[in-house]
């Protein structure tokens, strides 16, 4: 029996850049043949167009969600996460006098550890309490219950990107629920171009989408696996 399990995975594509959420509308991804037609109003899809805001979900429960500075992309179904970069580089090749500066190539994984002291070991090895417990000058006159409440609850490493694009790559571990062990361990692969041009950043997208997801889950595995000393 595995020490750990996925209960469930996201993904998503956000970019950064100057944009006209009006335009987002679901006649308009119909118009330019970047999804089949559906009957988004009988489906009784939340539909959101404003000028400073538009929300979406597209078939496949891909969502979209766009302010004046960001779209973003995402979806709750592993078997779309791939499919989210034809997406993308469908709508901004169509807008490809979009300026778009930044990208964010997200995987996040909500994780069951399956016995509580595993819990408290994954989290002890990651982050150490001792050197908190030791520069809390209230510590030892804390009950038992309190003392053991110590612990990872949030953590973010910065790591180098593996190629030469610029940019960095952001593991982020945080708890989800402390009574069922269940945590979230989301990566991002963020990007950044001095050009501001949006077809620069889909043909990076393209070169790189489904490398990022093999990244960010075998990254996971590894963690897990070494923090859990799993054989």
């Amino acid at each position: 029996m595995s020490k750990w399990e996925v209960i469930s995975e996201e993904a998503s594509i956000v970019l950064v850049g100057n944009m006209n959420p009006k335009i987002f509308h679901p006649e308009w991804f119909i118009r330019k043949e970047i999804v089949p037609e559906w009957d988004y109003a009988k489906e009784k899809e939340e539909v959101i167009n404003l000028a400073d805001m538009s929300k979406l979900t597209l078939p496949g429960d891909n969502l979209i969600t766009v302010l004046l500075n960001q779209f973003s992309l995402r979806s709750p179904l592993a078997s779309n996460h791939l499919a989210l970069k034809d997406v993308i580089t469908s709508t901004f090749t169509a807008l490809a006098d979009t300026p778009i500066m930044q990208m964010g190539m997200n995987y996040t994984s909500v994780i069951k550890i399956q016995k509580r002291d595993l819990w408290l070991q994954f989290g002890a090895e990651l982050a150490p309490a001792k050197h908190w417990e030791q520069s809390i000058d209230y510590f030892e006159d804390l009950d038992d219950e309190k003392k053991e409440a110590v612990g990872l609850w949030e953590l973010t490493m910065h790591l180098p990107r593996p190629d030469d694009i610029p940019g960095y790559i952001h593991p982020k571990i945080s708890a989800v629920s402390l009574t069922d062990h269940i945590l979230s361990f989301s990566i991002n692969s963020h990007v950044e171009i001095e050009e501001s041009n949006a077809l620069t950043m889909v043909k990076i997208l393209e070169d790189n989408w489904d490398k990022s997801l093999d990244f960010a889950k075998k990254l996971t595995s590894n963690i897990m696996n070494s923090q859990l000393r799993t054989e």
